[in-house]
């Protein structure tokens, strides 16, 4: 299918005072297509919207959906692997819990080698291999809801670029950062204070919310910046990669853009609670919306449930008690030493990037394989598994 062309201009949604007036926020009307969001959002702390950014945000929606453009096979993983060529099985990424797993009533499909199911061309570094099709697009569902599903769904990994040597950057950037949040959020990656660099500091001049930057360099995967904004009563954060201007605007803007969608959640009449995303509690004046017990966090299927999560009183205390946790050191970061990759879109420039030892934002609903957890505790500089990683309280945003 045709890369598609914008169907209208991106629209600004503005954004008054006490957001800084630098805050870029802006949707994209996309093509009608299963799997593809109604609408490409680019968010950034910039004096200008920055054009590439939003045909890249366009992009990355448009191939991210099965449009017929993948080589998809359905076998074994046992027959697949009996051919020679590198599987990549939903065992070996450790997003499930195995004990969860095994419990009776769980909702996702067994994770069995002798069960037939689809799979998509993917490489192994420079090696042709074959990636569960479920871990390949972002909503598999929409277009093969026959497709049992036998992980959560990944909701990072997507990157376009001018060419395929960017894409993957960028798509490996997005996997660093939300390795880090969670790190950090679970106490496993130290943080450190960070200045604002000059620039930053320009573009935030007329802001009237708290801004708080954090760098995280040990125990991850790459140097992020962790950015928290707080307008009195809602407190959110968001990562961007790298210490430097770019990974600070990044982080910023996206810490915003949760404190936009939070102060809606926050709001009984709002369009998002007309929306009925699936999970979405209804408006609670005490605001009280972590779940209290394992079994209610299964309704935690969606990235909007979890911006409600910082909300909870609780869970804001939470996130400014990791915030004032800071231990400074000297860096010590770790690469992925394995990545897969699929060319979503045919000319290399979408890609999805899956690292096995990166730990996702996982949606709260399911537990990690704590073997998951305790590797990441074993990177240079991380700290020992704590109280925090063992229990996953679930990451208050995405």
């Amino acid at each position: 299918m045709p890369e598609p062309t914008l169907t209208a201009r991106p629209v600004r949604v503005r954004h008054p005072a006490p957001f800084p007036s630098a805050f870029q926020h802006l949707q994209v009307a996309m093509p009608g297509a299963p799997g593809v969001d109604a609408h490409a959002v680019v968010v950034d702390l910039a004096p200008e919207a920055d054009p590439g950014a939003i045909d890249a945000a366009v992009r990355r929606h448009w191939w991210s959906a099965d449009h017929g453009q993948l080589e998809v096979r359905r076998a074994s993983a046992r027959d697949l692997a009996a051919e020679g060529a590198p599987v990549l099985r939903a065992s070996d990424l450790g997003w499930v819990d195995p004990i969860e797993r095994a419990m009776p009533g769980f909702p996702l499909a067994p994770d069995d080698d002798l069960v037939e199911r689809r799979w998509v061309r993917a490489r192994r570094g420079s090696v042709e291999g074959w990636m569960p099709y479920t871990a390949a697009v972002a909503r598999p569902g929409d277009a093969r809801p026959d497709e049992p599903l036998t992980h959560p769904p990944l909701l990072g990994g997507f990157g376009a670029g001018a060419d395929p040597d960017d894409a993957r950057a960028q798509a490996g950037r997005t996997v660093v950062v939300e390795d880090a949040l969670w790190c950090w959020w679970t106490g496993l990656a130290p943080a450190a204070s960070l200045d604002p660099v000059a620039r930053v500091r320009e573009l935030w001049a007329d802001a009237d919310v708290e801004l708080t930057l954090r760098r995280l360099d040990r125990g991850v995967l790459g140097p992020v910046t962790l950015a928290a904004v707080d307008d009195g009563r809602i407190l959110t954060v968001g990562g961007g990669c790298g210490l430097d201007a770019f990974g600070q605007r990044a982080a910023i803007a996206r810490a915003l853009w949760q404190l936009v969608l939070a102060r809606s959640l926050d709001d009984p009449g709002s369009d998002l609670h007309a929306l009925g995303v699936p999970g979405v509690v209804p408006h609670r004046p005490d605001r009280r919306y972590a779940p209290a017990d394992p079994r209610a966090r299964r309704r935690l299927l969606d990235p909007l449930v979890h911006v409600q999560l910082a909300l909870d009183p609780r869970v804001r205390t939470a996130l400014r008690g990791r915030l004032d946790d800071l231990r400074p050191g000297p860096p010590a970061v770790s690469v992925a030493a394995e990545t897969w990759t699929v060319d979503l879109a045919p000319d290399g420039r979408v890609v999805r990037v899956v690292a096995p030892a990166a730990i996702p934002l996982p949606l709260g609903a399911f537990r990690l394989d704590p073997a998951l957890v305790a590797a990441a505790a074993r990177r240079p500089g991380a700290n020992p598994v704590t109280a925090a990683a063992t229990a996953q309280n679930p990451f208050p945003g995405w």
